[in-house]
């Protein structure tokens, strides 16, 4: 949480912005989320499916080296997925509170 004088400091630097460049101001306040590449989300996609063929493969199979490789790809793409999501939050749902 913020102190009372971090969040003084945070909206004088925000009217600063507003008087010295409105453009940027209005761009930074939206938080538009970058577009979403068609490539990129079928490679985070087609990560996921061959980290669940790995694991099922090892597990009908009973080879521990797949399992394992299957779940460290699983866990890689989740992070993934989860750093992706945040890039697109919109800056309003990412306070600094």
């Amino acid at each position: 949480m913020l102190s009372h004088h971090e969040r003084q400091e945070l909206e004088r630097i925000q009217q600063w912005f507003e008087l010295d460049d409105p453009q940027l101001a209005r761009a930074l306040g939206q938080g538009s989320p970058p577009r979403t590449n068609l490539r990129s989300r079928l490679a985070r996609l087609g990560m996921d499916a061959l980290a669940i063929g790995l694991v099922v493969l090892g597990a009908v199979t009973l080879n521990f080296g797949l399992i394992f490789f299957g779940a460290v790809m699983l866990a890689v793409a989740a992070c993934l997925h989860v750093t992706h999501f945040s890039d697109g939050m919109p800056t309003r749902y990412r306070r600094l509170e």
